[in-house]
This record gives structure tokens, C-alpha cells and sequence, in this order.
């Protein structure tokens, strides 16, 4: 009997031991990065005037490109002009020069578009890179923040693009895991950045 007593005791024991492991705050956490990314405010107005200007470099580049095609509709006639028999050497050879003049104006016009549909998508591509490291950070110093007031040792990303990476991401998380609501209420809380948007 004394046994037995000292047995349901020492099982008493290691059920409250366990019971205060269960209750304990989890020290593992998951957070989409992605839709972190996606719903952060002040990343959405950053983008939105990346847009307006890209849309604006897009219009010039149609005038640019309209200028080019009118310049190559010039250049038809005045080289037909310059192998037109029935004109005279005199006039023949007038019309070749503005022919050539039109094409090496021409020829510019298209080397200027092309490096400059090039220089844009480097800039655009720079840009967008520091962005995300920007607010890549700013949003980690949130999630450590989180973690280290709500006392958590490590926070998954489980975003879609970590599966897609091959590495696997995460295959399961229990939804009281998630912090992703709570990380984006606290960057969306703060104040936004002096220079947003670097200027080309």
C-alpha cells in the first residue's frame, strides 16, 4: 500500500511537471514574410510611387519611340529620292546626304532608347532590391522585439517562397504559432522612413 502511495505520488509529481511544461507559452513561432511584405503600409505608398514613376518613364519612352518611327518615315523618301533616275546627280547626291544625316539621327534615337530601357531596368531592379532589404530589416528587428517580449527561442518563416526554394519551409505550424498578425500590426505602427523612395 505504502508502495503504491509513494507511486501515485511520484506520478502526481511528473504529471504537474508535465502539466507546467504544457501550460508554458510555446518558445517556437511561425511568421509569413510574404504577407508581411504584402500588407505593410508604408512598403504599399513606397511601391504605389514606384509605379507612378515607372508608368511616367513608360510614357516617355512611347514618345521617344514615336519619334524614332516618324524619323525612319522620313528616311524612306529621301532615300528613294537619292536612287530616283530621274532626278539629277545634283539632287541625287542632296538627297543622299539628308538620307545619311536622317539615318545617323535615326541610329542615335534607337541606341538612346535601348540603353535607356536598359538603365531603367537596372535602377528598377536596384531599387526593389534595396527596398526589401530596408524593410527585410526593418521587419526582423520587429520580430525579434516580439520574440524576445514574448519570450520565444525561434520564428519560422512560412511563406510560400521558402517552399518554393527547395530548402522545404515549413511543413506544419499550429495557427496559435502564428505572430504574422501581430508583426504586421507593429510595422504598420511605425513612423515612415525619411527618404522612401530613392530618387533615380
Amino acid at each position: 500500500m505504502k508502495m503504491l502511495s509513494r507511486w501515485m505520488g511520484g506520478l502526481a509529481v511528473l504529471l504537474a511537471g508535465v502539466g507546467g511544461v504544457v501550460a508554458a507559452e510555446p518558445t517556437v513561432a511561425v511568421a509569413n514574410l510574404e504577407q508581411i511584405f504584402k500588407e505593410h503600409q508604408q512598403l504599399k505608398i513606397v511601391i504605389a510611387q514606384i509605379n507612378a514613376q515607372t508608368a511616367q518613364e513608360t510614357e516617355e519612352r512611347k514618345q521617344a519611340v514615336a519619334k524614332l518611327e516618324q524619323m525612319q518615315a522620313e528616311l524612306r523618301p529621301l532615300t528613294a529620292a537619292a536612287q530616283n533616275p530621274a532626278l539629277t546627280e545634283s539632287e541625287r547626291t542632296q538627297r543622299s546626304a539628308q538620307a545619311e544625316a536622317k539615318l545617323r539621327e535615326a541610329r542615335i534615337k534607337e541606341v538612346r532608347i535601348m540603353r535607356g530601357d536598359e538603365a531603367t531596368r537596372r535602377q528598377l531592379a536596384t531599387r526593389l532590391q534595396d527596398l526589401r532589404k530596408q524593410y527585410f530589416a526593418e521587419i526582423q528587428e520587429q520580430i525579434r522585439a516580439y520574440a524576445a517580449e514574448h519570450h520565444l527561442a525561434l520564428v519560422l518563416d512560412s511563406s510560400s517562397l521558402a517552399a518554393q526554394s527547395g530548402v522545404g519551409g515549413v511543413l506544419h505550424a499550429d495557427p496559435q504559432l502564428d505572430i504574422t498578425a501581430a508583426i504586421i500590426t507593429r510595422v504598420n505602427k511605425l513612423p515612415p522612413p525619411a527618404a522612401a523612395v530613392p530618387q533615380k
